[in-house]
């Protein structure tokens, strides 16, 4: 009490905005600009000078936090310690090893200007909240799986190479150096019409991995090894294979390689984008028999290379017609057609034992309105084929149709030995369910290969350098010069430390394939995937491995992301289940209406429902069983999220992933974008799923990779036709001249 006997009732500032606004009154006058610039100096200095008591923490105010280091809301806060390490040394710890609920708030680890911030705390989401309750896995009974015969197997009679009329010595080469010891069912009704006297055109479809390549490629050597007049290189060009992509060529190459060791003076060649067109001119110039080649550089060769001679051509395949129509090919086929067709007109002399006339032969899988209307364009009096039937008619079957006018079993359909199965995986628990599959099918074949399709090349990296990073060993200190993250473009493979610490076994080869890899480091990994190591392989991969490819013992496919189209997904699976061998498909879907698609899209194309396993038993299996999985889960996220955190080359990686991902997900077909919708995806939640503990703020300008051609890129949301054309020329880019593209490999 005063002197004066009024009472004072004072009250001291106690937080460091109160200081700020006691101080209010030796603001200067004038603008409130230049108030409100005084008023934040003022509040930056006393911040400072009060850091040690704003972060002091009352113990008793501590939030309950349960066994696995979150509290009661499923919130994990965790110190982001300094990027670059203390002379004492040490990194990020365990979760929750340093609290602070006065900083929960905070959860930015880079600012503005790409700088990181220290000493800050994060807010980090569980993996296991209410909002995606996951219970513990039930012991259901096994589920007796319904076993089928192959649909696409060799025949098991007494049909043979040579009962079909190919050559005795070509049909005892097939016998002993490849192996196969009777035609399969697409092989037996193609043949025939293939080497009759005066064949047609064919237009040859079947099942994925029923050896459509042999039945073009056996006709063209068997009529070339039957010429009464004796060939060689100087003969002249009398075959031209064009396949959509350089791994199908290579792949037709390889086997046109073998099989013309049983007569050496047949000589095939190769042309294709990625490699250097004086060599392939050189090539040219010495002379080849059959060709093969991609599109885009076939025709840049006809217009270019004066030694390729079209006049003496009696056979030419498109092989995989519905891939050729998807990366629009068309315009430049007719072209090259046209080419051929007035190279025909030139007088030259014949070859005995050869057609007359030009011989077409369209290989696809699936029969749609585009391939259709590329077999009108390309076909003239076409028989149609496919395993068991026949067409003699002029009148083009339509889809699905067999000559009778019944619907063909075989017109659209995956093998019928196929093991299929789907995940229902929430958002956030991708990445550590993918981790959980591959450990799960290594633990139960520890010689699987495994291959997964992911949606875009930036995606396939990220993963890559997840699986082959040192898991107990922190990364590269941010300030470092030249940093370059594991899995670079110069390493086809690397083994899987991660996968090594669950597994407690060899570690698997990891390796990885899209568009964006220049062609040796293509050809190089499909090379060293192709071989059967005595480890585990698995090859992380965009859909430029998922058509005509015939990679050796697949035993299972995983779709972890959702094909853009139903043929996607069954070129997909057809990397499995080949040439009558058995197989396993698994793909993840998101909860809601993408369990819908596998009901309403996928399962018609399958001859057995496709098998739903839940995520807490993939889980539980992989993670060390009850009680304890969700922890081993936790820890496997979290040592991702930290290991991101210690590089900003690894950060912007997972960045570039999460961006491409969204965008490549907002392509799916009109048709089925009612089960993918973009608007209903949590991006935070998806963010999660590649590591990154908080969403980027802007999706497609800042965040993408280096080399990317964004501009063009933010054109995605100007509507389906410029989406459309825009896939297009990326994808034609792709398969000739090896430019990046975010969708299709």
């Amino acid at each position: 009490m005063a002197d004066d006997g009024i009472l004072l009732n004072l009250q001291l500032p106690t937080s460091t905005k109160q200081v700020a606004v006691s101080n209010s009154q030796n603001l200067p006058k004038g603008k409130w600009t230049q108030r409100l610039k005084a008023k934040r100096a003022a509040l930056r200095t006393v911040k400072r000078q009060n850091k040690t008591t704003d972060n002091t923490i009352d113990e008793a105010s501590k939030p309950k936090r349960n066994s696995r280091g979150s509290n009661s809301n499923g919130i994990y806060v965790e110190r982001i310690r300094n990027l670059k390490r203390s002379s004492e040394g040490g990194g990020a710890g365990d979760v929750g090893d340093s609290y602070s609920p006065a900083n929960a708030g905070s959860s930015r680890l880079f600012s503005s200007n790409g700088q990181s911030s220290t000493n800050k705390s994060q807010v980090i989401s569980s993996l296991f909240t209410s909002s995606y309750p996951i219970s513990e896995p039930t012991a259901a009974p096994a589920e007796v799986l319904a076993e089928h015969d192959p649909s696409n197997a060799p025949l098991v009679d007494d049909t043979s190479f040579k009962g079909v009329g190919i050559n005795s010595t070509l049909a005892h080469f097939v016998q002993t150096k490849l192996h196969f010891e009777h035609p399969t069912a697409i092989q037996l009704t193609a043949i025939p019409p293939f080497i009759a006297t005066n064949p047609r055109d064919l237009f040859i479809q079947a099942q994925t991995g029923s050896g459509k390549t042999l039945a073009y490629v056996l006709p063209i050597i068997h009529s070339l090894m039957s010429c009464p007049d004796k060939l060689s290189r100087d003969s002249g060009l009398f075959a031209i294979i064009i396949a959509p992509t350089r791994e199908l060529a290579n792949q037709i190459y390889s086997v046109l390689e073998t099989l013309v060791g049983c007569c050496h003076y047949i000589v095939p060649g190769i042309v294709i984008g990625g490699e250097r067109k004086k060599s392939e001119k050189a090539r040219l110039r010495k002379g080849v028999n059959i060709l093969v080649s991609t599109p885009g550089r076939l025709a840049d060769h006809l217009d270019n290379t004066e030694a390729l001679h079209l006049s003496a051509v009696r056979w030419v395949v498109l092989d995989e017609g519905d891939r050729m129509t998807e990366l629009g090919f068309q315009e430049t086929i007719t072209k090259i057609l046209s080419r051929l067709e007035r190279s025909s007109r030139i007088r030259t002399h014949p070859i005995r034992g050869l057609p007359n006339r030009r011989v077409t032969v369209l290989c696809s899988a699936t029969l749609r309105e585009d391939v259709e209307k590329l077999g009108e364009q390309s076909l003239s009096n076409a028989l149609h084929i496919n395993a068991g039937n026949s067409t003699d008619g002029d009148v083009e079957p339509k889809t699905g149709e067999s000559a009778e006018g019944e619907v063909s079993d075989n017109a659209f359909s995956a093998p019928d030995q196929l093991h299929q199965e789907f995940i229902v995986v929430p958002m956030k628990l991708r990445m550590v369910s993918l981790m959980a599959s591959v450990i799960n099918i290594i633990k139960e074949n520890p010689n699987a290969r495994i291959m997964i399709f992911l949606s875009c090349s930036d995606s396939v990296n990220f993963h890559f350098s997840m699986f082959t990073r040192e898991s107990d060993e922190a990364a590269p200190d941010s300030d470092d010069e030249d940093i370059k993250p594991k899995g670079s473009e110069e390493k086809t493979s690397l083994p899987s430390q991660v996968l090594k610490t669950y597994l407690k076994l060899s570690s698997p080869i990891v390796h990885k394939l899209h568009g964006s890899l220049n062609q040796p480091v293509r050809k190089a990994t499909l090379a060293a995937f192709a071989k059967v190591a005595s480890s585990a392989s698995v090859l992380l991969c965009t859909d430029v491995a998922s058509r005509g490819l015939d990679l050796p013992a697949i035993s299972h496919v995983i779709e972890f992301d959702p094909p853009f189209a139903k043929e996607d997904h069954l070129h997909r699976v057809g990397r499995t289940a080949r040439a009558g061998n058995s197989g396993w498909s698994t793909i993840f879907v998101l909860p809601g209406k993408e369990e819908g698609y596998v009901t309403d899209v996928l399962t018609p194309l399958h001859k057995s429902a496709l098998v739903k396993r839940e995520c807490s038993a993939v889980l539980s299996s992989a993670f060390g069983g009850k009680l304890v999985w969700q922890d081993q889960a936790t820890n496997a996220q979290l040592n991702v999220e930290r290991w991101i955190l210690q590089s900003e080359t690894t950060l912007q990686q997972a960045k570039s992933a999460f961006t491409n991902h969204v965008r490549a997900y907002t392509t799916h077909l009109s048709s089925e974008r009612d089960y993918f919708s973009f608007r209903e995806l949590h991006l935070g939640h998806l963010a999660k799923s590649f590591g990154l503990r908080e969403t980027p703020t802007t999706l497609g300008r800042q965040n993408m990779a280096a080399g990317d051609d964004s501009k063009k890129r933010r054109g995605h949301d100007q509507g389906p036709d410029y989406a459309k054309k825009r896939m297009i020329k990326a994808a034609q880019m792709h398969a000739n001249v090896g430019a990046d593209e975010f969708n299709l490999g």
